[in-house]
């Protein structure tokens, strides 16, 4: 369970089995001119599965919003062995119960993540970096 199964460059959608190193991910996203909106200090060894059965934040989180906002589908396996089926590579699919968001943080007890689809922002050509200080926190809420 650790494949890249697709990457639809045309939407910056990329598909993959619940076992993937989030740093493969990373890698197979930036050859294609796109990023994870997800970036861990674990990526080395962390797989998206966990990723998303614990919907991590990362240093991305502001940027690129949770894992909720970016996933697009997915597959699980539940303890009766019953596969809900929601891979999907569409961003609005208003077709029924969109069950995948209770997986996402319910850290395994609904059922195992097999399969996600997450969307990728492309990768920026440039970054700009500014230190700046916050005398209060109400100062730090205004700048975000």
């Amino acid at each position: 369970m650790n494949r890249i199964l697709d990457f639809d460059e045309s939407y910056g959608i990329i598909s993959s089995e619940a076992g993937v190193i989030l740093r493969t991910l990373h890698n197979h996203a930036i050859e294609r001119g796109y990023e994870i909106p997800l970036d861990l200090g674990a990526k080395d060894s962390c797989q998206i599965g966990g990723n998303l059965a614990n919907n991590a934040g990362g240093l991305k989180v502001i940027r690129h919003n949770s894992m909720h906002a970016n996933t697009i589908g997915l597959k699980a396996v539940m303890a009766d062995g019953t596969i809900l089926d929601n891979m999907t590579t569409l961003r609005k699919d208003n077709t029924g119960y969109d069950f995948k968001h209770l997986f996402i943080g319910s850290e395994g007890t609904l059922g195992m993540i097999t399969e996600c689809a997450l969307l990728c922002p492309p990768y920026p050509n440039k970054k700009h970096i500014a230190m700046v200080t916050c005398k209060t926190f109400e100062d730090v809420l205004t700048l975000l």
